[in-house]
């Protein structure tokens, strides 16, 4: 009998620590998870793209055509930049984003593409939950304004928990002139 209140203890307080104890976010494993997923886009290696068949209004192939162009001839004036953000909609739940864009002579940001790649991080391994990709301008604006919002809106708490090295410095420019 003895055995068995001391087993009910241990127990009791192993799920205990259970509820209280939160695993903390590896970062720079979301981070490697991101690249290693969008690494062949970024070096132009396009052509498993070419058959697919993306949603309506999220990316043309031809437009990573013209990026992959670009990146061969004038690879210098493409600027790439990232970002790790936690999801408010859903727990346990993180993104790596990645843009690619280049400024234009009259100072508009024209972007070649945004990937979002989202994780969920609540086991050991984080696995890729959904990965998205942006070339049309209606998409673009569309995770502009989200990622506006993270940069300076109700969203700073949560970006504040994120160490600075995974976050972009400043917002990104919009991918529109108004």
């Amino acid at each position: 009998m003895p055995y068995i209140r001391l087993s009910l203890i241990l127990f009791y307080f192993s799920c205990l620590s259970c509820v209280f104890s939160q695993v903390a976010i590896d970062y720079a494993k979301i981070e490697a998870r991101g690249k290693s997923f969008t690494s062949r886009l970024k070096s132009g290696n396009i052509a498993f793209l070419k058959n697919a068949k993306p949603p309506e209004g999220t990316f043309r192939y031809s437009d990573l055509v013209a990026y992959k162009n670009d990146l061969n001839n004038n690879p210098d004036s493409i600027r790439f930049g990232s970002y790790i953000e936690k999801s408010e909609t859903t727990a346990d739940s993180y993104a790596y984003n990645l843009f690619a864009f280049k400024i234009k002579e009259d100072g508009e940001a024209k972007y070649y593409f945004t990937a979002i790649i989202s994780m969920d991080v609540s086991s050991e391994i984080y696995k890729v939950t959904n990965p998205y990709l942006f070339t049309q301008k209606e998409s673009l604006k569309s995770w502009w304004g989200h990622t506006f919002g993270f940069y300076h809106e109700s969203n700073s708490e949560a970006r504040e928990q994120i160490p600075q090295k995974y976050i972009y410095k400043v917002c990104p420019p919009p991918p529109f002139k108004e």
